[in-house]
């Protein structure tokens, strides 16, 4: 599969879509930030969509550290790391991009009952996944996978348990 370039934005706002679907409170974001992003411009799109969305922003916290994504449901946790792909990525960069988001999303691991990790990647990184990511690890961590397909912008969600089609 040739790599597409991918907004790592466009792959936060499927996952808070997904989440607000799903009855889930966003309680913080974090807006990618670094060389060739667009920070203030990805920050004014995702405001766009969260008000499209009807989601109230006053209690909404925009961080420059920590987990992209925190929300909460009753006492239940999720901390969700997200991956874009950058244009012209050789297959080397990709799977460090990949080795990168996975440590950071078991950064965020907490024993406390009620928290799930995610890590939300285009569908570009299957490949990755299928060969890095041991359902022995999603397990142990509560780490569901948030697969993220361009053609339709939207997001797929597979539990630590789930064996991934692919």
């Amino acid at each position: 599969m040739e790599p597409q370039y991918v907004p790592e934005v466009n792959v936060l706002i499927a996952v808070v879509k997904w989440l607000h679907s799903e009855g889930w409170a966003i309680e913080s974001l974090s807006i990618a930030q670094g060389l060739g992003i667009d920070s203030g411009s990805s920050k004014n799109k995702v405001k766009a969509e969260l008000t499209k969305l009807g989601i109230e922003q006053n209690n909404l916290r925009l961080v420059s550290k920590g987990p992209d994504i925190s929300a909460k449901k009753g006492s239940n946790l999720w901390r969700i790391e997200c991956k874009g792909l950058a244009e012209s990525m050789k297959p080397s960069t990709v799977r460090n991009q990949f080795d990168r988001a996975l440590a950071s999303v078991v950064s965020h691991y907490d024993q406390a009952q009620g928290t799930q990790l995610g890590l939300a990647l285009p569908e570009e990184y299957f490949k990755h996944i299928r060969n890095r990511l041991p359902q022995a690890l999603k397990t142990a961590l509560n780490l569901w996978v948030l697969l993220y397909v361009s053609a339709d912008e939207e997001v797929y969600a597979f539990a630590p348990h789930e064996e991934l089609p692919f």
